[in-house]
């Protein structure tokens, strides 16, 4: 596996975790504080750049086998304003 499905596994995974934890074990604005620089540096790559990162996420996507957060892997590129390519 190369470098980038490794990191985009680990994002998807901790970001996929944080956002199906309960709101009693992890406040909200906590997790927003968590993603948002995150997600704001997804926002300045290329168009290019964009789609690479979505097709990684959405490969994670195809992978996992837990239903729910499949769904939530397959929501992640929209979440994070993945798909506004200008």
């Amino acid at each position: 596996m190369d470098v980038n499905k490794i990191l985009a596994s680990a994002f998807v995974s901790v970001v996929v975790s944080i956002d199906l934890t309960d709101d009693d074990d992890i406040d909200p604005d906590i997790a927003t504080d968590i993603l948002e620089p995150a997600a704001a540096l997804f926002r300045d790559l290329s168009g290019e750049g964009r789609r690479e990162v979505t097709s990684l996420i959405l490969g994670c996507a195809e992978l996992e086998e837990n239903p729910e957060r499949r769904r939530a892997i397959l929501a992640l590129p929209e979440a994070i304003d993945l798909l506004d390519v200008d």
